[in-house]
C-alpha cells in the first residue's frame, strides 16, 4: 500500500493534459516563426495565452509565460524596482520571493503566530517608506501551512499608502482550490506553476495586468512581450490550459470532496495524538494542507520512515539540495526551532483516496508515537 500525501510539492498530471502535451509535442514548428508550421504553433499557444488569462481574470496579453512559478515570482521583484525603490514581502513567502527580496535589498514583514502577514506592520512600513516601494509581495496560500493571506486588506494598505507600488501574489498553491481571479483582484502581478495543478513541470506565468510596467531579467528574442525571452515552451503551456481548465471547472467538487478527506485525515491523527494541533488552524486554509510540529522529535527521522513504509509527505518546501532545515515559516510563526525541526506537512489532492488517508493514519499514528515513545517526549 502506498499513500501520496505530498500534493502540495507536485501533482500527478490530469490525463488529458498529458495527452495534449504529447500531441502538441510533435509539432514542429517554432511559435516565434513565419511559415505554416510556426504560423499552427503561433495560433496555438496563443490560444493557450488566452484560455489561461480568462481563467485567471486577465486578457490574453497580460500572460507571460515563464519556466515555472520561481521564475515568476524572480521576474515579479526583479522587474518591478528599479534605481531608488525596494521590494516588500511577507517573512512566509516561497524562497523564491524571499531570496529575490534579500537579494535586492528590500524588506520582510513579519507575520503573527496564526500565520497571516503582520497588517499593523505593514502599515507602519508603508507610512514611512511607501515612496521607496516598487512591489510589495504577499503570497494567496502558504505552501506549508496552507493559510489563506488577507488579500484584501493587503491591497488597500498598498493603495492607500503607496499608490505607485506594483503587487504581487505567487498564486502557487491556489488555482486549484481557490478562484484565484476573485481573490487576487487588483494585484498587478500573479505568479502560477503548471504542476501545482494537474499540469506538466518546467512551465508556468506570470500576469501583468494593466499599466504595469516591468524589466526583464534575461534577454534575447525577446518573445513573451519582450519580458521573456526564449523559445516558448508550447507543449507545456497548452497542456498547463488544458489543466487549468479542469482545474477550474472541477473545483467545487474538488474543494468538497479533498476537505471531506482533509478532515478525516486530522480527525484520524487527533485521535492518535490529541495534544498535537495543525499549525494554522486558526485561520482559512486550503482544503488539502495540514502541517504538524511534533516536538522533540526530527523531521527527517518520521520522514524515513513514513516512506519505508510507503507514505510520501514532506516537512515543508521541496529544494534541490533535499536539506530538512527548520521551516522559516513556523520560526516566522513564532514556533521554536526544536519544534519546527519536527515538522510533517500532509498534503492531500484530488486523485487521493479513502483508503490512502486510512493508511497514513495508520502508519503516521505508529511511525511519531513509536519514535516519540523511544526518545521519551512529554506530549505522548
Amino acid at each position: 500500500m502506498e499513500a501520496y500525501l505530498d500534493h502540495a510539492a507536485t501533482t500527478p498530471i490530469h490525463p488529458a493534459a498529458l495527452q495534449t502535451q504529447i500531441e502538441v509535442s510533435a509539432l514542429v514548428g517554432n511559435p516565434s516563426g513565419s511559415h505554416r508550421a510556426a504560423r499552427v504553433a503561433k495560433d496555438l499557444l496563443e490560444s493557450s495565452r488566452e484560455e489561461i488569462g480568462r481563467l485567471l481574470g486577465a486578457a490574453a496579453s497580460e500572460v507571460i509565460f515563464t519556466s515555472g512559478g520561481t521564475e515568476a515570482d524572480n521576474l515579479a521583484v526583479f522587474g518591478s524596482i528599479s534605481e531608488g525603490k525596494i521590494a516588500v514581502a511577507s517573512a512566509i513567502e516561497h524562497h523564491a520571493v524571499l531570496d529575490s527580496v534579500r537579494a535586492s535589498g528590500g524588506k520582510l514583514i513579519n507575520v503573527t503566530g496564526t500565520g497571516i502577514i503582520d497588517l499593523e506592520a505593514l502599515e507602519r512600513f508603508l507610512k514611512e517608506n511607501g515612496k521607496e516601494v516598487g512591489v510589495v509581495s504577499v503570497m494567496t496560500a502558504n505552501n506549508e501551512t496552507g493559510v489563506i493571506q488577507p488579500m484584501a486588506e493587503v491591497r488597500e494598505l498598498v493603495r492607500k499608502h503607496s499608490p505607485s507600488a506594483l503587487l504581487h501574489t505567487d498564486a502557487v498553491q491556489a488555482p486549484r482550490y481557490l478562484d484565484v481571479a476573485d481573490i487576487a483582484a487588483g494585484f498587478d502581478l500573479v505568479s502560477i506553476s503548471g504542476h501545482k495543478f494537474g499540469g506538466p513541470k518546467g512551465i508556468g506565468a506570470l500576469v501583468v495586468k494593466g499599466s504595469a510596467q516591468i524589466k526583464p531579467i534575461f534577454h534575447g528574442g525577446g518573445q513573451e512581450r519582450e519580458l521573456r525571452s526564449g523559445t516558448p515552451n508550447l507543449p507545456g503551456a497548452a497542456a498547463m490550459a488544458v489543466a487549468l481548465n479542469h482545474a477550474h471547472g472541477e473545483r467545487a467538487p474538488s474543494v468538497k470532496r479533498v476537505r471531506d478527506l482533509t478532515e478525516k485525515l486530522r480527525d484520524g491523527l487527533s485521535a492518535k495524538f490529541s495534544t498535537i494541533k495543525p499549525n494554522g488552524q486558526e485561520e482559512p486554509q486550503l482544503c488539502n494542507i495540514t502541517n504538524y510540529c511534533f516536538d522533540g522529535l526530527n523531521s527527517e527521522e518520521i520522514l524515513f520512515l513514513l516512506d519505508s513504509r510507503g507514505v510520501y509527505a514532506s516537512a515543508g518546501s521541496s529544494c534541490a539540495s533535499g536539506a530538512l532545515n527548520p521551516s522559516h515559516v513556523l520560526i516566522e510563526m513564532g514556533r521554536s526551532k526544536r519544534e519546527a525541526s519536527g515538522s510533517l506537512r500532509l498534503s492531500l489532492g484530488t486523485t487521493t483516496t479513502e483508503e490512502e488517508v486510512d493508511y497514513a493514519i495508520e502508519v503516521i499514528g505508529d511511525v511519531v508515537l513509536g519514535l516519540a515513545d523511544k526518545k521519551g517526549v512529554a506530549w505522548v
